[in-house]
């Protein structure tokens, strides 16, 4: 076997490695032609060589010409005439497949081969594209239901699934994959396939060894929330702490409520080094804020501790397992961090088990077995080795577990179904089917990173025999190559998935097509298939098309052709007691499209409440900082009158602090500071308001029906004071914008269907908005228009619940007061558009695709048109700018109200 170059594109070395074998003593091939190879030039070796083995080949070469030192084939086929020496197929198949083998066998390059033509529908050497690695799996469970079909005359005999291995280069970012694709359908149906998994260590796939590895590392852990949310996640361990897996949710709610961060409590962090963060955060720190809450109801705080109140009922011994959880991880903390000989940690690792395992099924109980076995088995080698010095847990840690990891004499690499493995030396045992996946540029050939003092690496310190990775995997495809009896099946991710750009196989596969375009002059596009996207991709469906036997998607396309492509959601049918509320209709108005989506078809692109903070909090952003002022200002007790306000305010800072919701030192305080003097003056102003209007008065039922719907609702929270009727509300945020305060309509809407409301009901009420820019006093509304204007609001909310009405709200309110509504939509360098909301760009990915829709200015001027003339309007209200800090004053001429100062 020779290493000379490719006469193909690609050229394998610029020195021949190898040439001087060419005048070895021992030869295993008599020369071809009477033709010497030691004499020919070196430019013209590659006529005399095949391309592949030229490439793939130096492993076998190095490898064949080492025993060929010890042994002479000519004096062994004399001493046994009667045996055959050679043991290969003679001849060659019928396939395409079987000629590349056999030229292989027969060393042939180019020029001496016959090539001929593959039959038609010939498929012995197929290839796929596909974007990502889930898809190569999809695919590959589409192509072997293809080939268990009955027989056909390429594959006469049945194929069955033991007869297919799977190799791909690193069977743990496949074995995911690999499971949710064959691991979906049951035993029963008919598109089960048979498989087993290999070369993954049992220590990376089983929950309790996973669990376990963790818990012996515990000394180095940080013990972040999402960590001992995982641990629960282990049945073996639930079980041992009475957990159900029907209550992780509600205790993932409570760990993110009483404020855990990482750390089990001041003693671990300072382990770390980092004792600067304190007790605020740590797992103790929020096992006392539950404990707390369920002894006294959260009514005042105990030894600095700021109780939780949501923990109690039956659901309260939750509390109880997660505290001896914590309380035991203490204590084994500060256990494993102390050395002990081999007897002792027998015993340790013993009570270990029994402390947080308890076998939940028969896997369980297996695991715990094999555990005790291999941890008896050290203790064996131990005393025969008459050791007992003092060991850390790192190293009893990796003699424990790594004995699981070793593989055992009875484990079986050839199952009774497909066998997915990695691509390892001794792997390419002669299979019918040989699969390839995950051939893609850069991850096959393997890299491997030389050490500095690794002689390997140097230039020219090679002999034969080394091992070298590249050449490894080289070899490893050329064994895949010649073990396929039928079929050898390769594929790669060939197209990005985010801008479905072309990306290149693996050199390896590359020189295998360019090899077989040269010999046989293939069209490759028949022997190539390029996947789309996603699997339920309409050419899977179309007459000609793909195949799949995904019927789910099948299923799914059939009723969406059934559908008139004019047709629409049909008119939503609400509960008998339904009953819209103000709010209600103010969050419509605020973003249609996201009611549509949330309500509507229960669609929510934003995701679900995040409850995993792993970090304790640094600083304040911007929607955290606006939630505490909201937090902070949520006082409507009329005692609270006579509080002082920097007094009240701290009280309440301090108790987020204890709370955990503030950073912790100098930082948290700074931002008490911070948040005391920002609203401080919106406090007082609105104790001024309520000190000026003293007296609470009944709230009013308010009813609007319109066809099948009904607004209904309360408007409390009014206050008098003997003559002039008044709401107050605070407003955490700031509602204007620009250098000259100018008001954002968006965030008046709720204030103007409160407006509204009161008009409806023929009251002449005063609104006050106290924001932390500006106080907008609202002037009643006539309330001829009022009912008239809510009752058409109610239709365009039945409109909106039916289908995604063309608008959005801040576009709308921009292009109806003569700004740039594109830059409001699309956003530019300077700010965020609107279309950053998901479920806009979801369905207008910008703003020309909005402004084409035929009935946006339409549904926009219907919607927020009323809002803008409301606010243009003089009579609506009047704007109370806090220049300064002593003194407040309106405008249009109204007067500011007596004592209240900013």
């Amino acid at each position: 076997i020779l290493a000379v170059p490719n006469p193909c594109r690609y050229y394998w070395g610029d020195i021949i490695d190898g040439r001087e074998l060419l005048r070895a003593s021992h030869r295993r091939h008599a020369s071809r032609g009477a033709v010497d190879l030691a004499t020919i030039p070196l430019e013209e070796l590659h006529a005399h060589s095949h391309p592949l083995l030229a490439a793939w080949g130096r492993m076998g070469r190095d490898f064949i010409r080492m025993l060929d030192e010890f042994d002479d084939a000519e004096a062994t086929r004399t001493r046994f005439s009667n045996l055959r020496i050679d043991l290969f197929s003679e001849g060659e198949a019928p396939h395409l497949l079987g000629q590349v083998q056999a030229a292989i066998r027969d060393l042939l390059p180019l020029t001496e081969h016959p090539h001929r033509p593959p039959a038609a529908g010939d498929d012995s050497i197929v290839f796929h594209v596909a974007h990502s690695v889930q898809r190569e799996v999809e695919i590959l469970h589409d192509q072997l239901l293809i080939l268990f079909a009955p027989p056909t005359a390429v594959h006469e005999v049945p194929i069955r699934p033991r007869d297919i291995v799977v190799m791909v280069p690193d069977i743990a970012m496949f074995s995911g994959a690999i499971e949710a694709v064959f691991g979906q359908t049951g035993r029963f149906d008919e598109r089960y396939i048979p498989y087993a998994i290999g070369d993954i260590a049992e220590r990376r796939i089983n929950p309790l060894l996973v669990a376990l590895d963790w818990l012996l590392k515990l000394p180095q852990q940080r013990c972040m929330q999402s960590d001992l949310r995982d641990l629960l996640d282990v049945p073996a361990l639930a079980t041992r702490f009475g957990v159900r897996a029907t209550d992780l949710p509600r205790l993932a709610q409570w760990i993110a409520g009483a404020g855990v961060r990482w750390g089990l409590d001041v003693a671990h962090r300072e382990s770390l080094g980092l004792g600067a963060a304190g007790f605020q955060n740590a797992w103790l720190f929020g096992i006392q804020r539950m404990l707390l809450g369920y002894a006294n109801g959260g009514e005042a705080p105990y030894a600095d501790i700021e109780p939780y109140a949501e923990v109690g009922g039956l659901d309260a011994a939750l509390a109880g397992a997660l505290a001896s959880l914590v309380d035991k991880l203490i204590t084994w903390r500060t256990l494993l961090e102390s050395p002990a000989t081999p007897d002792v940690w027998s015993d340790r690792l013993r009570q270990l088990l029994a402390t947080f395992f308890k076998a939940s099924d028969e896997r369980d109980r297996l695991t715990l077995a094999q555990l005790e076995q291999r941890l008896q088995a050290w203790l064996d080698d131990c005393s025969a080795a008459e050791f007992d010095q003092c060991l850390p847990i790192t190293v009893v840690r990796e003699a424990w577990l790594g004995a699981i990891d070793e593989a055992l004499l009875n484990q079986r690499f050839v199952s009774g179904g497909v066998t997915f493995c990695s691509l390892m030396p001794m792997r390419a045992v002669p299979f019918r089917v040989v699969c390839l996946l995950g051939m893609n540029d850069g991850d096959y050939p393997r890299r491997t990173t030389s050490a500095d003092f690794d002689l390997l690496a140097l230039p020219g310190q090679t002999r034969p025999g080394d091992r070298s990775r590249r050449d490894d995997d080289r070899y490893l495809m050329l064994e895949a190559l010649l073990s396929a009896r039928d079929k050898l099946y390769i594929s790669w991710v060939g197209r990005n998935v985010r801008d479905n750009s072309s990306l290149p196989p693996s050199v390896l596969v590359a020189q295998l097509r360019d090899y077989l375009q040269s010999g046989w002059q293939l069209d490759l596009s028949a022997h190539t298939t390029e996947h789309p996207l996603q699997p339920f991709s309409r050419r899977y469906f179309e007459a000609g098309g793909l195949t799949t036997y995904a019927r789910e998607w099948r299923v799914a396309h059939r009723e969406a052709d059934d559908r008139s492509p004019a047709a629409t959601l049909p008119a939503q049918i609400r509960d008998p007691g339904f009953q819209l509320s103000l709010a209600e209709l103010g969050r419509f108005l605020r973003q249609p499209v996201k009611y549509f989506f949330r309500q509507r078809l229960q669609v929510v692109f934003d995701g679900g409440e995040r409850v995993s903070d792993d970090e304790e909090p640094f600083g304040l952003d911007g929607l955290t900082h606006y939630g505490i002022a909201r937090t902070l200002l949520d006082d409507s007790d009329a005692q609270e009158l006579r509080t002082d306000v920097p007094q009240h305010l701290q009280a309440r800072t301090a108790r987020l602090a204890r709370e955990g919701v503030l950073p912790i030192g100098l930082v948290g305080e700074r931002w008490q500071t911070q948040l005391i003097d920002e609203l401080t003056p919106v406090r007082r102003a609105w104790l001024d308001l309520c000190s000026r209007y003293p007296q609470p008065c009944d709230k009013y039922a308010l009813m609007l029906s319109q066809e099948q719907d009904r607004l209904k609702d309360w408007l409390d929270q009014l206050r008098t004071d003997g003559n002039t009727l008044v709401w107050i509300a605070l407003e955490a945020g700031k509602v204007t914008s620009g250098d000259k305060p100018a008001l954002r309509p968006e965030k008046l809407i709720d204030a103007w269907l409160r407006q509204l409301a009161a008009a409806a009901l023929g009251l002449s009420v005063t609104g006050y908005l106290i924001a932390r820019d500006v106080i907008v006093t609202l002037l009643p509304i006539a309330p001829e228009t009022a009912e008239a204007t809510l009752l058409t609001l109610i239709r365009h909310w039945q409109a909106g619940c039916d289908q995604p009405l063309p608008t959005a709200c801040k576009t709308a309110l921009a292009w109806l007061d003569g700004k740039n509504a594109a830059t409001t939509y699309d956003g530019d360098y300077n700010r965020d558009g609107e279309v950053r909301e998901r479920c806009l760009a979801r369905v207008w990915e910008d703003f020309s695709a909005l402004a084409d829709e035929p009935k946006w200015q339409q549904w926009s001027t219907a919607l927020y048109g009323p809002l803008l003339a409301w606010i243009q309007s003089d009579a609506s209200f009047t704007l109370h700018v806090k220049e300064s800090l002593t003194q407040a004053r309106f405008d249009n001429g109204v007067t500011a109200v007596e004592g209240m100062s900013a």
